[in-house]
C-alpha cells in the first residue's frame, strides 16, 4: 500500500539509517523496508496510539 500520510517522527525513530531517504518510507503506509510485517504491525500501532495522545512522535519528521 502506497504511503497517504506524512512520515513522523516515531516511524524515524524505529528507523533512523534512512532517515533522510523518503523513497525508502514511500512503498509502505507505515514504516519502511527494513521493518518486517509484523514490525510494521506493531510500528502502526503505536502510531495510532501516539497520535490519540498528542504524542509530539506522531508529528511530521522534519
Amino acid at each position: 500500500m502506497a504511503r497517504t500520510e506524512p512520515i513522523t517522527r516515531l516511524e524515524v525513530a524505529a528507523c533512523p539509517t534512512h532517515r533522510v531517504d523518503v523513497k525508502h518510507y514511500g512503498p509502505y503506509e507505515v514504516g519502511c523496508a527494513c521493518l518486517n510485517d509484523e514490525r510494521r504491525a506493531e510500528l502502526a500501532e503505536r502510531l495510532e496510539r501516539a497520535r490519540a495522545e498528542g504524542n509530539p512522535l506522531a508529528e511530521m519528521a522534519e
